[in-house]
């Protein structure tokens, strides 16, 4: 095995890879090229900066004169890098993702299975479900965000089947469950497809004829309806979910077994180490309507907002996961911070200004969109803010 020395006692600056789903923000305003200070092709859409290990776009690192997969350098030092109760704890891996993504487009509606779960939706189709690992995951607005999360309250629910009876002719007999109504809707989908195009069609029409204003829900309806087509079970599902509007520096958990969709914004994210997506609707990728009723959970109701709790000079975005923890710190020019020794990984993205970090061996300058890794290994270090500066730390919670 690599042992490390006192040279590699250092910083890592992160070399990220991007994923051009269609989603994304193109053009000349696109957000993530705009982040990184580059030069975005017009017509590419940029919908996520990975940075991590993961397989699907695993960072990279210079360690002496070599780049290397940052996997590669934790495999060669798992204690140095991750620390010996990280490295323990996850298997030798770094146990989080942590992503900027840029919403231009809504997202698919879909659900993340619990650990237990996937690692049987990989046995059975490790093609659609590429790993054996959940992903709970955290969202934090860096403008705004619009989502859907959660399933609306029975009451609520009920209240939309009499505001749109073509969903509640789709459904047949309600149930007075908010999962069982939102089940329904996806068996029926599966069952009788025929029937689901019928209802799709027929609301289009009402909503055509109903004067302005329109709510939220139905004008995205009327706008993705040409896009997906009255087949597809996210149309209706669009009425079940709740409607979440983030401002900057806030926040969602999102659990196993929720549906969700985020619809358009710009978000920092963080997640356990895995890629695995249980598909509904709104989308042209693999769907598994079957996989998403296995998942999901009774507790699958309304997410809270979260806000950031103030541990100074950080703040903190508490969830239950036990792989990550997100903190931003935000800084003005000049300000300098004596970082303690850690004892277990670090990985830090700047979203706004310059700075510079500096160690008993040396120092880096660090620019908006850059990126870098705390070794636990590392003692001591010094960060500068050469401008006002926002920063996001994932570490593993202690």
């Amino acid at each position: 095995m690599f042992k490390s020395t006192r040279s590699d006692c250092m910083p890592y600056r992160l070399f990220n890879s991007i994923q051009h789903y269609s989603w994304g923000s193109r053009g000349a305003d696109a957000f993530i090229p705009r982040l990184l200070g580059i030069q975005g092709e017009l017509e590419k859409a940029y919908a996520e900066l990975w940075i991590g290990t993961h397989p699907n776009a695993p960072s990279q690192v210079i360690q002496g004169s070599e780049r290397i997969s940052l996997a590669t350098l934790i495999a060669r030092d798992p204690d140095g890098i991750l620390g010996t109760g990280v490295a323990e704890r996850f298997n030798h891996q770094l146990p989080f993702l942590l992503k900027v993504l840029s919403a231009a487009e809504p997202l698919s509606i879909q659900a993340h299975p619990d650990r237990a779960q996937a690692q049987r939706l990989h046995a059975r189709d490790p093609k659609h479900y590429p790993d054996a690992n959940h992903k709970p995951e955290i969202a934090l607005a860096l403008d705004r965000l619009t989502a859907l999360a959660g399933l609306k309250s029975a009451e609520d629910l009920h209240s939309t089947l009499l505001t749109y009876p073509e969903i509640a002719g789709f459904i047949g007999e309600i149930s007075a469950d908010s999962q069982d109504i939102f089940s329904a809707v996806i068996r029926r989908s599966l069952d009788v497809p025929q029937q689901l195009s019928v209802a799709s069609q027929q609301l289009a029409e009402r909503l055509k004829q109903t004067p302005a204003p329109r709510t939220e829900v139905e004008n995205l309806f009327l706008a993705l309806r040409p896009v997906y087509g009255d087949a597809d079970v996210g149309l209706l599902a669009l009425f079940l979910l709740n409607v979440v509007h983030l401002e900057a520096g806030e926040g969602l958990y999102v659990p196993a077994g929720v549906p969700h969709a985020y619809l358009q914004g710009n978000i920092v994210e963080c997640m356990a180490n895995s890629d695995n997506v249980i598909r509904v609707g709104l989308t042209s990728k693999f769907k598994d309507a079957e996989a998403l009723l296995e998942v999901l959970t009774p507790d699958a109701g309304t997410l809270p907002v979260l806000r950031p709790e103030p541990e100074l000079p950080e703040m903190r975005y508490t969830t239950p996961a036990k792989e990550f923890e997100l903190r931003r710190l935000d800084l003005e020019a000049g300000a300098q911070l004596k970082m303690p020794a850690r004892a277990s990984v670090q990985v830090y993205l700047l979203t706004e200004g310059q700075i510079s970090v500096s160690w008993n061996e040396g120092a880096e300058h660090y620019a908006c969109g850059e990126s870098f890794l705390i070794p636990a290994r590392l003692p001591v270090w010094q960060l500068t803010a050469l401008e006002k500066t926002t920063l996001f730390k994932a570490s593993v919670p202690e």
